[in-house]
Formats: C-alpha cells, sequence, structure tokens
C-alpha cells in the first residue's frame, strides 16, 4: 500500500511539475505573442508574434481569406468581381493589430481563466480598399446604367381646349463617391455584397406640376407681319424659329433666351442669309429674321406680364414692328431674355405663315389685364442737343434721331398693380436711303 502511495505521489508530482511547465510555457509565450487558440478570420495565429501573423497572413489572398466574389447589385441586376479585382484587399497589420488587442488580457490569469470558459478567440479581418481601382471599376457600370430623366410633357388643343399630359420619369445616375462610402463602411461589418447608391434626377418638367396648374388657358398673344421687302429667306428663318418656339413650356423661374433659341447659326442647323443691321448697314447674314422672333415674343411676354429681364431696341425704326416695342437680337452682342415670374408653367403656341407671326401665351388663372399707352415720340433736331417731343411723321421727313417712350400699366381686375415707361432710341429710319444695303441676300 505504502508503495502505491509513493507511486502516486510521484505521478502526481510529475503531473504537477508537468502542468506548471506548460502554464510557465504558454505564459511565456503568450506574453510576447498571442494566446493559445487565437484565430484571424479562421487562421490560427497561436503564439505567434504580431511581425509573424501578419506573415503569416501574407501567405493568404483576399480571395482565399474573406471571399472568392464581391456582389455589387445594381438597380436591374447583381455583378460580381473577386476582391482583388475592384481593389478591396486585407490590411494585414491592422488585422494582426485589432486581433492581438482583442485576445490579450492585461492579467495573465485572467486571461487564462476566458481561455479555459470560452475556448478559442476569433476576430475580424480589416481590410483596405484601392479607391482608383474602385473608382475605374464602378465607372464602367456607371456608364452602362445611367439615364437620362424625361420630362412629362402636354399636348394641347387649342381649338377644343382638350389638353393630355404625359408622365415624367427620373433620370439616375451612380454616385461613385458614396458608393465608395458605403462599401468601407459594409467592409467593417464583414459585407460581401454592396448596393450600388444611385442618385435620381428629376426631371425639368414634372406631371405633378402639369396637372396642378396645367398651361391651359389664354393669357396674351402677339402677331406682328412680315414687310413688303420680306424675301423667302428671312420668312424661312423666322419658320425655323417659331417651330422651336411652339410647345415650349417654362416653368417657374426659369429663364428664356432668344441667343438661345437661336443656338449655333449655321447652315446645317437649317438657317439662310437674310438682312440684319450691322455697323449701320443691311448685311445678309445667317440667321436673318431672328429680331422679329424676338419682337413678337417681347409684345406677347409683355401682355402676359412676365419678367423681361433684357430687351434693347433695333437701332433703326422699321415699321412693321411696333414703334418703342421691338427688340433686337444678335449673339455676342444683343440678346431678348424674359423670366416666368409667375408661379406656375406656362406654354407658348406659335404660327407662322407666309405673312404674319403669331405667340400665344397659356397658363393659369387669374389672367392680368396689360395696358401700351401711345407712344410719345421725341425727336432731335440738328440744331439743337435735346430731344423735343415731335411727331412720327415729323421725325420721318426730316430724317432725325429720336426717341420714345411707351407705358406699360398692369391691372388686376380694375386694381393697378405695375406701371412702367419702356424707352427706345433709333438713330434713322430704316424704310429710307439712309439705310445702306451692302449688298443682296443669297438665294
Amino acid at each position: 500500500m505504502r508503495t502505491l502511495i509513493k507511486i502516486l505521489g510521484i505521478v502526481a508530482l510529475i503531473l504537477a511539475v508537468f502542468a506548471l511547465s506548460l502554464v510557465a510555457y504558454d505564459f511565456f509565450m503568450s506574453r510576447r505573442g498571442f494566446p493559445a487558440k487565437s484565430f484571424i478570420n479562421g487562421v490560427n495565429v497561436s503564439y505567434l508574434t504580431q511581425e509573424q501573423a501578419v506573415e503569416k497572413l501574407q501567405k493568404y489572398t483576399a480571395s482565399q481569406l474573406f471571399t472568392k466574389l464581391v456582389t455589387l447589385e445594381t438597380p436591374t441586376a447583381f455583378v460580381h468581381f473577386p476582391p482583388e479585382k475592384i481593389g478591396i484587399d486585407i490590411d494585414r497589420p491592422a488585422s494582426v493589430k485589432l486581433a492581438f488587442r482583442l485576445s490579450r488580457k492585461p492579467n495573465y490569469l485572467d486571461e487564462l481563466r476566458y481561455r479555459m470558459s470560452e475556448g478559442a478567440t476569433f476576430t475580424p479581418l480589416l481590410f483596405s480598399i484601392d479607391e482608383e481601382r474602385l473608382n475605374a471599376v464602378l465607372s464602367v457600370i456607371a456608364e452602362e446604367i445611367k439615364t437620362a430623366s424625361k420630362e412629362a410633357a402636354i399636348r394641347f388643343e387649342e381649338k377644343t381646349g382638350a389638353y393630355h399630359i404625359t408622365a415624367d420619369i427620373p433620370g439616375q445616375e451612380l454616385s461613385i463617391k458614396r458608393t465608395i462610402s458605403a462599401v468601407k463602411k459594409g467592409l467593417l461589418r464583414g459585407q460581401r455584397s454592396f448596393y450600388l447608391k444611385i442618385d435620381y434626377i428629376m426631371a425639368r418638367v414634372t406631371e405633378e406640376e402639369l396637372r396642378a396648374h396645367p398651361p391651359v388657358n389664354y393669357l396674351a398673344g402677339y402677331t406682328t407681319y412680315y414687310g413688303s421687302h420680306d424675301s423667302k429667306n428671312r420668312i424661312h428663318n423666322i419658320k425655323l424659329l417659331a417651330e422651336r418656339v411652339d410647345n415650349t413650356l417654362l416653368m417657374p423661374g426659369e429663364t428664356f433666351s432668344a441667343v438661345d433659341l437661336l443656338g449655333e447659326v449655321t447652315e446645317e442647323n437649317g438657317f439662310k442669309e437674310a438682312f440684319v443691321i450691322i455697323n449701320g448697314e443691311l448685311v445678309p447674314t445667317l440667321g436673318g429674321g431672328a429680331c422679329q422672333i424676338a419682337t413678337t415674343l417681347y409684345n406677347a411676354v409683355s401682355l402676359a406680364d412676365l419678367q423681361v429681364l433684357e430687351r434693347k431696341n433695333h437701332s433703326f425704326y422699321f415699321n412693321i414692328y411696333p414703334l418703342g416695342r421691338d427688340a433686337a437680337v444678335y449673339p455676342g452682342h444683343l440678346d431678348f431674355k424674359f423670366k416666368n415670374d409667375a408661379h406656375y408653367p406656362v406654354l407658348f403656341k406659335a404660327t407662322a405663315t407666309d405673312k404674319k407671326l403669331s405667340f400665344k401665351v397659356f397658363g393659369t388663372p387669374p389672367k392680368k389685364n396689360v395696358e401700351f399707352s401711345a407712344v410719345k415720340v421725341f425727336g432731335k433736331p440738328a440744331d439743337s442737343d435735346k430731344f423735343i417731343p415731335m411727331s412720327l411723321k415729323a421725325v420721318i421727313d426730316e430724317d432725325l434721331p429720336f426717341r420714345t417712350e411707351v407705358t406699360r400699366t398692369v391691372y388686376e381686375k380694375t386694381k393697378k398693380i405695375k406701371e412702367e415707361t419702356i424707352k427706345s432710341f433709333y438713330k434713322l429710319y430704316g424704310d429710307k436711303d439712309n439705310v445702306p444695303i451692302k449688298s443682296p441676300e443669297s438665294i
């Protein structure tokens, strides 16, 4: 019996020494490196130093450690890429540093008790992103999913008053910046699938706005007639531009520019040569006739009480235009601009025949009443440095420079709400011989 007890004692002592040796080894190894049963996303880094753990992780690619494919979700499809293809990689030093901090406790005995009760310690991966590479991939996707918005439209029949409104469709484009940010945040949570961030571009004209205020009520209109000297080329240009104006919708706050309407004045864009005033001469130039568009529109929008932003009269008086109420346009020098300062959309209808040009403005009531006063003419005699009241006939007969004043008054019902004086300055009378014609138009 004594012998058995002695043997058992020796065995217990050996086991105790062995256990103490293991604890001592574990203490020594875990104080200089990772504790036992430490894993970084499944990779065993037990007892390794941080440098050794980084070296071990470098043996694995992102596809091996993280996922074979990363999914990018578009609104209509799923696109799959190896993580390396889109610039996603493992940040190995950062992953090791995080794991080292989470797996160790300041007190060794606390750490030992934790491992004995919880078992292994698993810590996640941290990632790095090559934003340039990810941006390049997203740029290709962006072109594929980009769509332009489609504006709502109104088809209006003047004769019957019937109209039909078609729906708008928002456009979409990929927000690369927000998508990259979402990928970064998702990777912190270990996501392998990412929904692309889409910006939706609302249409300039929406169905909601048109239905709330359908521009089908007549507000104002104006007609000018061509002169007896007008050529087919000039009438052609007027018809071309009138067609561009027809059915134009101007939303609240938007601005219309006659120069923008003209665009690039070239033969390829359909323009022909017609007379234009250049340096005091009538010169055949592509786009001649645009001033009649500007003049007729100016009177129509003035009668509709839309805000005129820019208007300049011709240097010569032409009797086909209302005296003191003409508008000149010449790209780079003169423009006619106005703004829809109403709280509803306005619609323009245009008609151009071989004899006349008409514009009508449609919107939402209440309709305002606008009146132009009779024109006042002031001539400048050769022996005077001042403009004095004269008749139009007198300034024409004497070939005098002159100016005009017209008062525009706006009423709501019978209440006057606005009044302005429109001033114009004319050097010479345009239909007389003192307007030199430099060369004939080409037909």
